[in-house]
């Protein structure tokens, strides 16, 4: 029998295409979802041992009982955890709701720190891996993602410290860094765009006019990929027999790789050109 795998966030995107790959490769795959509805889908739509598992990662309570779910049922194989649960936040910071930004760290970081912490000592016990899904904002921040960027800058952060941390313990732990993604999440970034610019002050608006427009722009043009490719890559870093500490999937994250070695300043004026031209 394979390992089994603990997917958190797996009800859309790149969450659901891998809990139906590696069922269908498998392993036993615990999905996180919040709705039964998600649960049920998944349940028609998979191939292998899935088994959908109530996941709220920002609800305690909800983080205890799947970790007694998968604790009572799992059968001593290695334990991995895919801490793929997120949202998206884009915009000037001055036009950013605060609530907003405090479910966005509540799910990126607080979320992903408080379901890593519960699961470890099934993950150290059985030496299984740790895989956190970022993006390329956690290798460069850019203007307009200034929150975003920083709760995967911290993703990027939790991993190193981690892959240490749990070195003693033979616990492998990888960070998968993705570019755009042909998903749902897209629509979902120009939904918060256009609510976020009806409850902007317009003067305040407008002063930032510019900068949204061009980004608006830049989110439709850039190269995406599929969500299957995520998946394979996630495969990888639960296969690979020394995984990488760092896999970067499509276009979008090698360039953000690419770009975030050149000097602070150059970086700055190419992107101040870019936008205000």
């Amino acid at each position: 029998m394979k390992n089994t795998v603990i997917i958190t966030g797996a009800s859309s995107g790149i969450g659901k295409a891998t809990a139906l790959y590696l069922a269908k490769a498998g392993y036993r795959v615990y999905a996180g979802v919040r709705k039964d509805s998600d649960k049920n889908q998944l349940l028609k739509e998979s191939s292998g041992d899935l088994r959908p598992l109530l996941l709220d990662v920002t609800d305690n309570s909800s983080i205890d009982q799947a970790f007694d779910l998968v604790r009572k049922s799992y059968e001593k194989s290695a334990i991995c955890l895919v801490n793929n649960a997120g949202l998206s936040l884009n915009g000037p910071l001055e036009l950013l709701p605060l609530q907003d930004m405090e479910t966005l760290i509540n799910v990126n970081v607080l979320g992903l720190l408080a379901v890593t912490r519960k699961f470890l000592p099934l993950i150290r016990e059985t030496r299984g891996r740790v895989v956190n899904i970022s993006s390329g904002h956690g290798l460069m921040a850019i203007p307009d993602k200034s929150v975003y960027a920083a709760s995967k800058f911290a993703v990027r952060a939790i991993t190193d410290s981690l892959r240490l941390e749990l070195k003693p313990f033979h616990v492998e732990v990888s960070e998968i860094v993705v570019g755009k993604v042909n998903t749902n999440v897209l629509g979902k970034i120009l939904e918060g765009r256009d609510q976020m610019i009806k409850q902007a002050d317009s003067d305040v608006f407008e002063l930032y006019r510019e900068l949204i427009e061009y980004f608006d722009r830049e989110v439709k043009t850039i190269p995406g990929i599929e969500a299957d490719e995520v998946a394979r890559v996630i495969s990888r870093a639960l296969l690979d027999e020394r995984p990488k500490i760092r896999y970067l999937v499509g276009p979008g994250a090698r360039k953000m790789k690419v770009l975030s070695r050149f000097p602070a300043k150059m970086k700055d004026a190419m992107l101040y050109k870019a936008i205000h031209r």
